[in-house]
């Protein structure tokens, strides 16, 4: 008898589990996200043409999840507490190394020029990031540092077996909160290619 309210108390716990994944998912797939023409696919990869995007950018020394963490809450900070203007969040969030400290972007929503920003807080900057186009892999989990350094490898290989040449650094565009489940997770690594 123990064993079954076990079970059932797991079962449920699943449920509502997955219900949020679910509730959580919805919301995070109505996001704002940056335009993009799929050029080439070819299975987990593809190539994509994007638009110039404006960003809200901050870089942060030390160890990568340290840093990211950071650098998120120094730009959720300036989006949901500025009081000028509200500012909604999109997806992805971008994250790359620059020297010795790991760049975190948020891509703003499409309204917004750098002129009618909001006033922007010691260590946030603006930048606009020119029309590129990216070789890119999904995956889900956490990604985490070494999760991340495989799929960049996988995508490097991929790249190479293309006859195509990266013009410049890794990208990673995390696309869900951390409240979503990490199987369900979209995460992607995009290198930019000419």
């Amino acid at each position: 008898m123990k064993t079954r309210k076990i079970v059932g108390w797991g079962a449920l716990g699943l449920g509502l589990a997955t219900l949020a994944n679910g509730v959580l998912g919805v919301y995070e797939h109505n996001l704002e996200q940056p335009a993009y023409t799929v050029v080439a696919k070819d299975g987990a990869f593809e190539l994509r043409d994007y638009p110039p995007v404006l960003v809200a950018q901050t870089a942060v020394p030390g160890e990568r999840s340290v840093a990211l963490s950071t650098g998120f809450q120094r730009l959720a900070g300036y989006i949901f507490g500025n009081k000028q203007e509200k500012i909604k969040m999109t997806a992805p969030v971008l994250s790359d190394s620059v020297g010795a400290a790991w760049r975190t972007r948020f891509v703003m929503p499409a309204r917004f020029t750098a002129a009618t920003l909001p006033p922007m807080p010691d260590g946030v900057t603006a930048a606009k990031l020119p029309a590129r186009r990216m070789a890119v892999v999904r995956f889900a989990g956490l990604g985490s540092g070494p999760q991340v350094a495989e799929q960049e490898a996988r995508l490097r290989e991929w790249l190479t077996g293309q006859g195509l040449k990266a013009t410049g650094d890794a990208v990673t565009a995390f696309y869900n909160s951390p409240f979503v489940a990490p199987p369900f997770r979209r995460n992607e690594v995009m290198i930019p290619v000419g």
